[in-house]
């Protein structure tokens, strides 16, 4: 009989511990999920951000290049006179 005792008393305590486990494990995967969401929408956010950069070198560059030939046409013009 003490045995047995001892034996339910045991695997209360390991169920209580497990229990326990539990709680804590989707309390730290609900913690997990909130910052996998905040991540992916700081990543949306960057995102959006290289792509308005990306244009907006993309439109330098062009003006550059249009630049660049204005020059040498000034130049040829220049050099005619």
């Amino acid at each position: 009989m003490k045995v047995a005792a001892c034996v339910n008393k045991s695997m209360d305590t390991l169920l209580m511990e497990n229990d326990a486990l539990c709680r804590q494990l989707a309390r730290l995967q609900e913690r997990a999920s909130e910052l996998i969401q905040k991540r992916s929408a700081e990543v949306e956010q960057l995102s959006t951000v290289v792509e308005y950069l990306s244009a907006e070198l993309h439109d330098k560059e062009a003006m550059i290049l249009f630049l660049r030939a204005k020059l040498q046409e000034f130049r040829k013009i220049a050099e005619l006179q």
